[in-house]
């Protein structure tokens, strides 16, 4: 069984656990602890129609989720493991994409060369602008603390500072000791 949820598929909502085969990158949220009770397995970002009471979460090796208490990945918790017991309000989660290395577009110049020198610091269509490595004042965009949650906060202000009305995309990428915006898409439309 599959049902929309904020855009995206999400599986089987709160049924049992042994009615739903989980894929290896699937985060599930139960009703109860120790993985026991209605299973709720999470493919993407999703936003619940109403709050799930989540009492133990199984995170699959090597991913790392945000459970958050908003409807729009606001009051958000990063798991990277599984956790047998717990009690959380959820009204949304989202995986969490790993933080960049440096070596990818490490300064601002760089980026802008792997654009091209015509496009200048972004790439701009009609209803969107994409940065590469987003600047103001001449400086990257640093992110603190280097959360998803703060990332997606970053990234809209950004975006609304250049004249959009939101950001759909972001990552975050490594630099020295610091965290920075990486892969802005900047769009008309609200998130």
């Amino acid at each position: 069984m599959r049902m929309l949820i904020g855009g995206v598929i999400a599986i089987a909502a709160w049924l049992p656990a042994q009615s739903v085969a989980q894929t290896s990158r699937d985060m599930s949220l139960f009703s109860k602890g120790n993985f026991k009770g209605a299973r709720s397995s999470v493919a993407g970002p999703s936003q619940f129609g109403r709050p799930l009471v989540v009492r133990s979460v199984v995170i699959p090796s090597g991913t790392e989720w945000e459970l958050c208490s908003g409807n729009t990945y606001t009051g958000c918790r990063q798991f990277r493991e599984s956790k047998p017991s717990m009690v959380m309000t959820v009204r949304s989660a989202r995986p969490v994409a790993a933080i960049l290395p440096s070596a990818v577009a490490a300064s601002p110049g760089e980026a802008v060369r792997s654009i091209g020198s015509a496009a200048g610091p972004s790439l701009r269509g009609t209803a969107s602008e994409y940065f590469v490595a987003p600047t103001e004042a001449g400086n990257r965009v640093e992110v603190r603390p280097g959360t998803a949650e703060a990332m997606s906060r970053r990234a809209s202000e950004f975006c609304r500072s250049r004249g959009w009305r939101s950001s759909v995309h972001g990552r975050l990428q490594a630099v020295g000791g610091s965290v920075y915006l990486a892969d802005v898409l900047c769009v008309d439309t609200p998130s």
